[in-house]
C-alpha cells in the first residue's frame, strides 16, 4: 500500500470526464490519488489549465479531446510518472518530454478493441446471412420464397461459417480478440500480419498467409491494421481484383488503409459487398458514390469506445491500472516509445 496518496491530474473536458469516470471509480480513485473535482473540469481542455493541474503531479489522465501534453505542462510536474490514456492511440497526447522523464505510458486500447471486435463480428454475421440485402427486399414487398429468381442469386451468396475462410488483416488486440471471438464459429482463419511468424500463428489457431493469398482466398475479408504510411491503400486495385465473387470486405479499422477509389470501381461492379464503418475521409462527402450504391454497408464511425458502457469500461480500467502501478509498480499493457512507429 501506499503511505501517501499520489496525485493525479485529470486533463479531461468536463464533458469527457462525466462520460469516462463512473462515481463509483472516481471514488476507489480517491482512496490512493488526490484529483480534481470532475465539475471543475473544463468544457475544452486548453495547456493553461493543464499547466494548473499538473503542479506536482505524479501521473494523468488523458482522453478525447487533450491537447498534447507540453514541455510548460511537463516542469510543473518534477515528480510525473505516468500518463494514463483513456482512449486508443496516445499518440495525440505523448510528447518527447513524456519520454525523457522515463515516464510509463499506457492507454485503454484493449478495452477499446473488443468493443471494435465486436462490431466487426456482428457485421460479418449480417453480411453471411445477407441480412442487410433481405431487410431491403422485405421494406420493398418482395418475399424470397415468392421470388425464385431471387432464390437462386441469393441462395448462391449464403454461408454457413464452417464452411467458409475468414481473413483478418492485422494480428492487432482487435484481430486477436476477433479470432477469439470467432472461434465458435468453426470457420478457417487466415491471418495476414508481418509481424507474427508461423509459431505464434498457429498459437493463435490461425494459418499465416500472403496478402493476396488471403484476399483470393476469403469470403470475409475483414480489416484491423493500423494507419501507417505502410499501410496506406494497403487494400488496393490489384488485391481487390483477386477477391471472390459473393466475398464480403469489412473495415473497422481506418479509412485510408483502403484505396477508396478502387474499392467503388470493384462495387460497381456488383461482385463484392462491403460494411465500411470507416472512410477516408470522415464522414464521406455527399457527392461520395459509396453513399449510392446498394453493395455497401455504411456506418459512422461507430465501433471504438463509443457504446454508453464502454465508455465507462475504459474509465474503469485506467483507474485499475493506474493502482495496479502506484502499488506493485505492474502495468498490463504499457506504450514504449518504440512502439510509437507501429501501433494505430
Amino acid at each position: 500500500m501506499l503511505n501517501q496518496k499520489v496525485k493525479i491530474a485529470l486533463l479531461l473536458n468536463k464533458d469527457m470526464g462525466r462520460r469516462i469516470l463512473h462515481p463509483d471509480d472516481i471514488e476507489f480513485l480517491k482512496t490512493f490519488a488526490d484529483i480534481q473535482n470532475l465539475e471543475d473540469l473544463p468544457e475544452k481542455m486548453t495547456e493553461d489549465y493543464m499547466i494548473k493541474a499538473m503542479k506536482g503531479a505524479d501521473g494523468c489522465i488523458t482522453g478525447w479531446g487533450t491537447p498534447k501534453l507540453t514541455e510548460a505542462a511537463l516542469a510543473e510536474a518534477p515528480n510525473f510518472k505516468i500518463l494514463a490514456h483513456s482512449a486508443g492511440t496516445p499518440k495525440a497526447v505523448v510528447t518527447d518530454g513524456v519520454w525523457e522523464r522515463n515516464a510509463k505510458v499506457f492507454t485503454a486500447a484493449p478495452i477499446i478493441a473488443i468493443d471494435v471486435a465486436e462490431t466487426a463480428l456482428g457485421l460479418i454475421i449480417c453480411s453471411i446471412k445477407r441480412i442487410f440485402k433481405f431487410n431491403r427486399m422485405t421494406h420493398a414487398g418482395l418475399w424470397k420464397k415468392l421470388n425464385p429468381e431471387v432464390d437462386r442469386e441469393e441462395d448462391r451468396m449464403l454461408r454457413l461459417y464452417r464452411y467458409i475462410n475468414i481473413g483478418i488483416i492485422g494480428a492487432s488486440n482487435v484481430g486477436r480478440n476477433l479470432i477469439r471471438m470467432l472461434k465458435p464459429f468453426e470457420a478457417d482463419i487466415l491471418l495476414y500480419d508481418p509481424f507474427v511468424d508461423e509459431q505464434k500463428a498457429a498459437e493463435l489457431g490461425v494459418r499465416k498467409v500472403s496478402l493476396e493469398e488471403l484476399m483470393s482466398s476469403s469470403d470475409v475479408v475483414t480489416i484491423h491494421a493500423p494507419n501507417l504510411p505502410a499501410t496506406y491503400h494497403m487494400v488496393n486495385r490489384d488485391n481487390l481484383a483477386l477477391m471472390k465473387d459473393g466475398a464480403v470486405l469489412i473495415n473497422t479499422a481506418r479509412g485510408a488503409i483502403v484505396d477508396e477509389a478502387a474499392l467503388i470501381e470493384e462495387l460497381k461492379k456488383g461482385r463484392i459487398f462491403a460494411c465500411l464503418d470507416v472512410t477516408d475521409p470522415e464522414p464521406p462527402a455527399k457527392e461520395n458514390e459509396l453513399r449510392n450504391l446498394n453493395n455497401v454497408v455504411l456506418t459512422p464511425h461507430i465501433s471504438g469506445g463509443h457504446t454508453i458502457n464502454g465508455r465507462y469500461e475504459l474509465g474503469h480500467f485506467v483507474v485499475q491500472e493506474l493502482y495496479s502501478y502506484f502499488t506493485k509498480g505492474v502495468l498490463q499493457y504499457e506504450i514504449k516509445k518504440e512502439m510509437m512507429d507501429f501501433i494505430a
